[in-house]
C-alpha cells in the first residue's frame, strides 16, 4: 500500500476532528502466542467481518514473557502511532515478569500519544495461569488456584473439549455458542480476585472479546 503523503494525513486528521470520526476506534493487540490467541481474536474478526485496517493483531517479536509483551506492544505503537487502543495479552504462567509487565502497562496507559494527538488507553489483558483458563470458563466454574497443566487436562476430560489442541484455528467457532456463561465466570473472577495476586483464577479475555464484538455490532 502506497505511504499517503503528510498533506493527505494532515486533511484525514482534520476531517475527523470535524465530525467525520470512525464508529469504532482502532485497536493494536500484541500477543504472547504466535497462534493460540492471534486465531482466537482473528478468528472473531473475520467471522464478524471487521475491518483488518485498524484492528491489528499480532505475536510479540521480543519473546513471550509479560513484559516482552508489554514492551513490544509500546515499541510496535510507536511506529505508526495508528492506534486509538493498545492491549496486551499475556499469561501469568511462572513468569518472573509478570507483575512488572502489569505495572509497566498501568505506567504507560494514557501516557503515549496516537497520529491525532490522543491519550491513548494501554491495558494488559492477563490471564492467570494462562489463556486457556478462558477457554475452560466455557464449560465450567474456576474459583481456585489451579495450575496450567490442570487446565489443559480439565479442557480435554469428555464432557468439556475433548478435540481441544494448543494453536487451533477453531477455538472461538467451537467455544462461542457459550460465551455468555464464560464472560459470566469471567466477571465472578474478577469480582473475587485480583489480577496482580497472580495466584487465584483470573483472565481479563472476556473484556477483550465483548470490544471486539461491540465493534463488530457497527458492521451489521
Amino acid at each position: 500500500m502506497a505511504k499517503k503523503h503528510r498533506f493527505e494525513r494532515t486533511e484525514a486528521r482534520l476531517a475527523r476532528r470535524q465530525g467525520h470520526k470512525r464508529s469504532y476506534d482502532r485497536m493494536l493487540i500484541v500477543c504472547e502466542g504466535e497462534k493460540t490467541e492471534v486465531n482466537y481474536f482473528e478468528a472473531i474478526r473475520r467471522e464478524k467481518r471487521i475491518p483488518n485496517a485498524d484492528i491489528e493483531i499480532v505475536p510479540s517479536d521480543y519473546g513471550t514473557s509479560p513484559l516482552n509483551i508489554v514492551e513490544y506492544a509500546i515499541d510496535h505503537f510507536k511506529k505508526s502511532k495508528a492506534f486509538d487502543r493498545v492491549y496486551a495479552v499475556f499469561d501469568r504462567d511462572d513468569h518472573d515478569s509478570y507483575h512488572n509487565a502489569l505495572a509497566k502497562a498501568e505506567a504507560t496507559d494514557k501516557k503515549l500519544k496516537n497520529d491525532e494527538g490522543t491519550a491513548t488507553p494501554f491495558m494488559a489483558v492477563p490471564s492467570v495461569p494462562n489463556f486457556e483458563l478462558w477457554v475452560l470458563l466455557h464449560f465450567r466454574d474456576v474459583l481456585a488456584p489451579i495450575h496450567r497443566n490442570e487446565v489443559y487436562a480439565a479442557l480435554r476430560k469428555l464432557a468439556h473439549y475433548p478435540t481441544y489442541a494448543k494453536n487451533s484455528k477453531t477455538v472461538y467457532q467451537d467455544t462461542k455458542g457459550r460465551l455468555p456463561e464464560a464472560s459470566g465466570r469471567g466477571v465472578i473472577l474478577r469480582g473475587r480476585f485480583d489480577k496482580h495476586d497472580g495466584n487465584d483464577p483470573y483472565t481479563d479475555a472476556d473484556v477483550l472479546t465483548a470490544e471486539l464484538l461491540k465493534i463488530a455490532g457497527r458492521f451489521g
